[in-house]
């Protein structure tokens, strides 16, 4: 237990430095947390139903619209016809979401890349490892697989 705690302790520090270090630049525009998720997973996993946005971001269908809703006005998503069932909606990102979704993972890249670059490459290989078996471990646990969307939308 005290080494969960630790793990949480040093995880939480992680994401708030990276969070501060790296948040949207001045030309964009303020978007929610709740907006940057649904991008993010939109980005990721897109074109994708509005259900299945919603539980990708562990939501409810009203919350994951209204964040939709500001991101087609923002032009950073678009809704398209599902080619699987024409009376229905998908929603995928736009050239202009793309690129806010590339700018900011390559943001978090040039910041974090320098630090771990200090470390050896067998310490860089068991991070990444036991970080992959740790994840492993709570999929296995939950039954969920929450895709990385979550800290990289994180941000001001």
């Amino acid at each position: 237990m005290d080494e969960a705690k630790a793990l949480l302790t040093e995880l939480a520090a992680f994401f708030g430095l990276v969070a501060r270090a790296t948040h949207w630049s001045a030309d964009d525009l303020a978007l929610t947390g709740t907006q940057r998720l649904a991008m993010m997973n939109i980005a990721d996993a897109g074109p994708l139903r509005l259900r299945e946005l919603a539980d990708r971001m562990g939501t409810t269908d009203p919350t994951a619209s209204r964040a939709v809703d500001a991101l087609v006005a923002a032009r950073l998503v678009e809704r398209v016809v599902d080619p699987r069932d024409r009376r229905a909606l998908q929603i995928a990102v736009t050239r202009k979401g793309r690129s806010r979704v590339d700018q900011r993972r390559a943001q978090i890249t040039r910041l974090v890349a320098p630090a771990v670059e200090r470390f050896s490459v067998r310490d860089r290989k068991q991070i990444v490892a036991l970080l992959a078996r740790l994840n492993d471990e709570l999929r296995e646990t939950t039954g969920d697989d929450v895709a990385p969307a979550a800290f990289l939308a994180a941000g001001r």
